[in-house]
């Protein structure tokens, strides 16, 4: 659901997000953010980008032990060859 909240521009261009808006894109000071802007509608979308990657494909590839045993096969075989 889109929601508007009403911010105001300082001399610098610079604004500050509304608390709201910075717990929800779980940003604090120092986040890095991406915006994107349609200038033929006038959209404005604002997007927090990633600082951090670990476990971000956990449980992609099942569960922890499947993980593991599919590993250990793979490097198993690595001997083998």
């Amino acid at each position: 659901m889109m929601s508007e909240l009403e911010v105001g521009l300082r001399k610098k261009n610079q604004l500050t997000l509304p608390v709201e808006v910075a717990k929800q894109l779980d940003v604090r000071p120092g986040s890095r953010l991406l915006i994107q802007f349609d200038p033929e509608e006038g959209v404005v979308r604002l997007r927090a980008l990633r600082d951090s990657y670990p476990g971000i494909l956990r449980g992609v590839y099942g569960p922890p032990t499947e993980a593991v045993t599919y590993l250990e096969r793979e490097r198993g075989s690595w001997d083998s060859e």
